[in-house]
């Protein structure tokens, strides 16, 4: 009987630590490494299309600890003045760089899979715990607001993944592009107002000037 009695408690005790395991399977999006944002700009006037992405590269150094340093990779976007784009951001987990794949060329269709996992998927499926933010820095003829088709959340906010940028005057500056995680608020006009962490911050440099 009390053989019986020890079996059983084993087996309950399997059965919780199965459980337990199976909980703790799935992986949220903020344990990604987010290190490659594209942005994929298309002209509505004329239906002309780019690419521009920015990627934080790993940096070996004999001096640094751990793994060594890591280097972001600015990336520069040239708009013309009077003009307006949608635009598509996505966002990736390249893991560590590998120069093989280095693929910097500006197809739409291009695979991107290939360097690193797109998830962009995951953040539209937990769209209620984040939110992408543009602050612009030193522009003042650009306006950027989520497109129409734009993915948005149980409140009805657009996750600013499709937004619609409008030029007017000449200018240059810069646009720093955050995937903000369980954000306090989705409605602000600064970083600061919208709270939460930051999975990534992506910077590109921005040229508003006709056609040389």
């Amino acid at each position: 009987m009390l053989k019986h009695i020890k079996l059983q408690s084993l087996f309950i005790a399997s059965l919780l630590i199965i459980t337990s395991c199976t909980k703790d399977d799935g992986e949220p999006i903020h344990e990604h490494e987010v290190n490659k944002v594209v942005l994929h700009f298309t002209n509505t006037a004329d239906s002309s299309t780019f690419e521009v992405e920015w990627e934080l590269e790993h940096i070996d150094n004999e001096h640094a600890d751990h793994d060594g340093d890591e280097h972001a990779h600015e990336s520069h976007i040239e708009l013309a003045p009077n003009s307006e784009y949608t635009v598509e951001a996505k966002f990736y987990d390249v893991g560590e760089h590998d120069e093989s794949s280095d693929d910097h060329g500006h197809d739409h269709d291009g695979d991107h899979e290939e360097e690193g996992e797109d998830i962009t998927p995951e953040i539209i499926e937990e769209a209620d715990v984040h939110h992408v933010f543009f602050e612009m820095v030193g522009l003042s003829n650009l306006t950027i607001v989520s497109a129409s088709g734009d993915n948005k959340d149980a409140n009805d906010f657009g996750l600013n993944l499709k937004t619609t940028w409008t030029t007017s005057a000449e200018e240059s500056g810069e646009v720093k592009v955050y995937l903000i995680h369980e954000p306090d608020t989705k409605d602000g006009d600064t970083r600061a107002e919208f709270g939460g962490e930051d999975d990534v911050i992506a910077d590109f440099e921005v040229h508003v000037k006709l056609e040389d």
